[in-house]
């Protein structure tokens, strides 16, 4: 079957130009040196694809998959693969055409990167579907490389279940469950999004019911309030202004005779007023000389009282002047000593002072010392480590040499008793000590192999490792070993250019008798000066032979390059030597020991004098500080003492000069005395003059008084009738205003309207006013009404109803995702289990061909939990009674997962299968019966095989040759088999 009938790619790696491979055979295989971009086929099918993984195409980012130039070609900016399929058979149900062409385009500039199925441009998600349909998935068995032989071989067993999904097409039930999964989450959240809505709303719903209900009685209750309001305010407002009126008639009368009755009493009042004014004039000079005169006798008895605390305060101040001379003399003493403590004190900071800077000059040097030593002491440690590191690395390879020769060395010792054994190929050769690194470098595996004289002496050997379990060695026997040297024409062109030194099999010395392992192990082995010459000798012949410098750079056939340095460089250095590197290295770190543990004391010993010059430093810095508080204390009590001394002299001068005023006070105050006393008597007369005329005014007054009186309470009696008509007035008017300014408000009616108005509807008013009162208090007791909680609660019930609706349908969803999700279960475990059962049933006869006998089976890890559980693979080789597949060889290991995935292949036929260097680790003959077993499905499904392997190239109906003409630019051509295998690899090499 043809699926895969052309691949177009042109920029993509290393495809440099456009390279296009038509594909008219079932099994098509792709050879060519390692490195020449065969592996690029099959990533440039994963890329176009959808494979987004940058690790699984072999790069780290998409820049990697395009073109990056050669020394002929300049970089590409686009990389475009296309994939043409035969869809004759309706592979491809979408699309419904003879031919598809599935094409992927990067464009690292712009970074677009585009899918097309037959150049209509898709999204990644339909290439996807598309790989799905065919099995072409990155976990399927259709692209199955060496390495996903070992990764199935090793696996897991629940990791090895990922190609038998793959195969029973769980990948789509898997993508179907995600799907309904994450609908199912979604419909989750909207469901508890929904109900927390529902919750909130739902506690809201009782308050916002009683809100409404008492927003409706409150409107009901207005309602009926205003029908009586209106009449009722109508008919107040008729009765005011009827008041009005009346009370407009009369009040003109009243305010006239409270004028004249104001003016009578104003008259008397006047004269009243006089009298008053006259009496009080009498009374404020008899006030005022009683004053005077008390003022006098006050100041007679001040002067006298004076007069005696003078004669007091002259004796007080002889007594005071004599105390303040000697306070004044002790103030004198208390000043010097102070100033002297404060002389003394100033010297004591003066010499903590010069004992700080000394201290601070022997710190720093200390302290420079300390740090000087600290970095010595870093400098060893630093040396330490990779001593250490040094030493470890020599005595592990001791241990590591010991190991690795056990199996040699059990050889040798028992020569003897083995047949063949003519000894190890280190022992039988010689080499000069020029040339000992670089056939070091070469032959580091090879050199302990043991020289036998025929292949049947080798068994004796190999059964008496495995035996004794003593490890693998490798034998060389002479009378099988193919040996390939550098001869004729080749050979002397070598032999001419620059820094040739020799032919690696010539320059190492043997006995004839052995050169042939000699020449199988170093026959195409070219030893030149220096590495700048290796370079040159690879180029001029092709990277065809090994080459090695004396420094042990190699370059490899096909052109890698090993260099560097080994720890191990020379391995004809004998044991001795490298015992006595050890040795020199265990001195070095015992020196190193014993100076850190000198250097260590003395940065000790350091650290300690620093601190306690630090301390002193701070004792110091400390007692400076102290000091210059203890000199302002001093300061200020100088101060204090200088103040208190010029106010004692100053009080003694101010006392003596007091005792003379006194005495002069004393004799004026006598004579103000006299001159006080006179004139109080004058003032004793006049007051009792003016008092008889003050008594004459107050009998007058009197009688003004009684007939003021009574007016006075007939006019109060008019203006109380006046002001209480007034007051009337202004209460009914404002009453009307408000209640005239309502009916306008609230029901439109104008004064002149309301007046002509005439109330019927009720018969009591005084029920009716009695009504509204209950109907005002009621609208009270209501409190604060939300009359908008009508509408509220509506909104809020029909938003109530709504949610309840949409909670029950997304219920039902989520129940219908729960079933979907429980179904795909259900046929993905059938699916799975009918793909293991059908495998099951030919593994063991698939496992038999590629065996030639033996027996083999798949059996679940957990078959209680189909969609869990995983693989593992029971074998029993032929000859052999081994159930778990690590016990098994690398060989047999490839063998076993060849096995199964061909059973698999068998049950589920693939399109397109991609087999890169899958069969590299079996031997020629399992290669021949892989490659006849291929053959066996070309019927159901076509075969592209990367591969280096005779066997396999010999049942390939067409091979195309990868080739890299220009560095880092592959070319693909069509080849027969001879050409294959002087472009591929030859199995000789591949086992060296």
């Amino acid at each position: 079957m043809l699926f895969l009938k052309q691949i177009r790619a042109h920029g993509f790696k290393s495809f440099a130009e456009l390279t296009v491979l038509d594909f008219t055979h079932e099994m098509v295989g792709i050879v060519g040196p390692n490195g020449s971009g065969k592996s690029n086929i099959t990533d440039a099918i994963r890329w176009a694809l959808g494979e987004q993984s940058s690790k699984s195409l072999r790069g780290a980012g998409l820049d990697d998959v395009v073109f990056s130039g050669s020394a002929n070609l300049p970089p590409q900016e686009t990389a475009e693969v296309t994939l043409v399929f035969d869809n004759s058979t309706n592979v491809f149900q979408k699309w419904a055409t003879p031919l598809v062409e599935i094409t992927r385009r990067f464009n690292k500039k712009t970074r677009d990167s585009d899918f097309y199925i037959n150049n209509e441009r898709v999204k990644l998600k339909e290439i996807q579907d598309l790989a799905l349909e065919t099995g072409l998935t990155k976990s399927s068995i259709a692209i199955i490389s060496q390495g996903t032989i070992s990764k199935f071989a090793e696996a897991k067993p629940d990791e090895r279940r990922e190609i038998f999904d793959e195969a029973a097409g769980v990948a789509k039930y898997k993508r179907r469950k995600r799907e309904a999964q994450t609908k199912l989450i979604k419909a989750m959240e909207n469901y508890h999004r929904a109900n927390d809505l529902t919750l909130e709303i739902e506690k809201r719903l009782p308050n916002l019911e009683r809100q409404a209900h008492k927003a409706r009685l409150a409107e009901a209750k207005k309602t009926e309030l205003q029908q009586f309001e209106k009449s009722i305010l109508t008919l107040d407002v008729q009765s005011y202004q009827k008041r009005i009126g009346e009370i407009m008639e009369f009040l003109p009368n009243i305010e006239t005779e409270v004028r004249q009755l104001t003016n009578d009493l104003q008259q008397s009042e006047t004269e009243l007023n006089e009298l008053l004014k006259d009496n009080s004039l009498s009374g404020n000079t008899i006030s005022n000389l009683n004053q005077d005169f008390q003022k006098l006798v006050e100041k007679i008895s001040d002067l006298k009282i004076q007069k005696t605390a003078a004669e007091e305060h002259e004796n007080q101040q002889k007594q005071n002047n004599s105390f303040a001379n000697l306070q004044a003399d002790k103030t004198q003493r208390d000043f010097a000593n102070i100033k002297n403590a404060q002389q003394m004190e100033t010297d004591r900071i003066r010499e903590a002072k010069n004992n700080f800077d000394r201290l601070n000059e022997q710190y720093d040097a200390v302290n420079n010392k300390y740090q000087n030593l600290r970095q010595e002491l870093e400098q060893l440690q630093n040396t330490e480590g990779p001593l250490t590191y040094r030493l470890t690395q020599l005595r592990n390879q001791k241990v590591r040499g010991f190991d690795k020769s056990q199996g040699y060395q059990a050889i040798i010792n028992n020569q003897k008793n083995l047949p063949g054994v003519i000894g190890s190929l280190k022992d039988l050769v010689s080499v000069d000590e020029q040339y000992q690194i670089a056939i070091s470098a070469v032959i580091a595996n090879t050199l302990n192999a043991i020289v036998m004289r025929t292949n049947a002496d080798v068994k004796a050997s190999v059964n008496f490792l495995r035996t004794n379990q003593l490890g693998r060695v490798t034998f060389l026997p002479l009378d099988t070993l193919t040996p390939s040297t550098i001869t004729g024409s080749t050979a002397t062109m070598i032999a001419n250019q620059k820094g040739f030194l020799g032919f690696a099999n010539q320059i190492v010395k043997i006995k004839a008798e052995y050169q042939i392992a000699l020449d199988y192990a170093l026959g195409t082995v070219i030893v030149v000066n220096e590495y700048d010459d290796a370079i040159q000798m690879a180029q001029t012949i092709q990277n065809r032979f090994n080459i090695v410098s004396l420094t042990g750079d190699r370059i490899l056939p096909r052109g890698a390059i090993v260099g560097g340095q080994n720890k191990t460089s020379n391995l004809f250095q004998t044991p001795r030597g490298q015992e006595s590197n050890l040795v020199d290295l265990e001195n070095q770190l015992a020196n190193l020991y014993e100076a850190l543990k000198i250097k260590g004391q003395a940065l000790h010993e350091t650290k300690i004098a620093r601190d306690g010059l630090r301390d002193e430093v701070n004792e110091c810095q400390s007692r400076i500080s102290i000091g210059n508080h203890q000199i302002q204390q001093y300061q200020k009590q100088l101060q204090d003492l200088n103040n208190q001394y010029l106010a004692l002299t100053g009080k003694s001068l101010l006392g003596n000069s007091s005792q003379a005023q006194q005495t002069l006070a004393s004799v004026r105050l006598a004579k103000e005395i006299l001159k006080c006393e006179s004139q109080r008597d004058d003032l004793q007369n006049h007051i009792n003059k003016i008092t008889l005329a003050k008594n004459k005014y107050a009998e007058r007054q009197q009688e003004l008084n009684t007939a003021n009186q009574a007016k006075r309470e007939i006019l109060n009696n008019k203006r109380s009738h006046l002001t209480s008509a007034q007051q009337e007035l202004t209460l009914i008017e404002k009453d009307n205003s408000a209640k005239l300014a309502k009916l306008q408000a609230d029901y439109g009616l104008t004064l002149e309207t309301v007046l002509n108005q005439k109330v019927e509807g009720f018969t009591d008013e005084e029920k009716v006013r009695e009504r509204i009162s209950i109907l005002i208090q009621e609208l009270r007791n209501l409190g604060n009404v939300n009359y908008d909680s009508i509408a509220e609660y509506q909104t809020e019930k029909e938003r109530y109803d709504y949610f309840k609706q949409e909670l029950e349908s997304l219920f039902q969803g989520m129940k219908n995702f729960e079933n979907i999700i429980k179904s795909i279960d259900q046929e993905m475990e059938t699916q799975f289990k009918q793909v293991v059962d059908d495998v099951n049933t030919v593994l063991p006869e698939v496992f038999q061909k590629l065996f030639g006998g033996g027996d083999a089976n798949l059996k679940y890890t957990d078959p209680d939990n189909i969609l869990e559980t995983g693989i593992e693979i029971r074998v029993n080789p032929p000859g052999k009674k081994i159930t778990n597949i690590n016990l098994l060889s690398g060989g047999e290991k490839s063998l076993v997962a060849l096995s199964v995935l061909f059973s698999i292949l068998k049950v589920r036929p693939l399109p397109l299968v991609i087999l890169d260097e899958a069969e590299a680790p079996l031997d020629p003959a399992n290669v021949e019966r892989f490659a006849r077993y291929v053959r066996h499905f070309t019927k159901d499904s076509q075969f592209l095989i990367v591969t280096h392997r005779e066997g396999t190239m010999e049942n390939c109906d067409i091979l195309y040759g990868v080739t890299m003409e220009t560095q880092g630019v592959t070319k693909m051509v069509k080849i027969k088999l001879v050409e294959a295998k002087q472009l591929g690899i030859s199995e000789q090499q591949v086992t060296a």
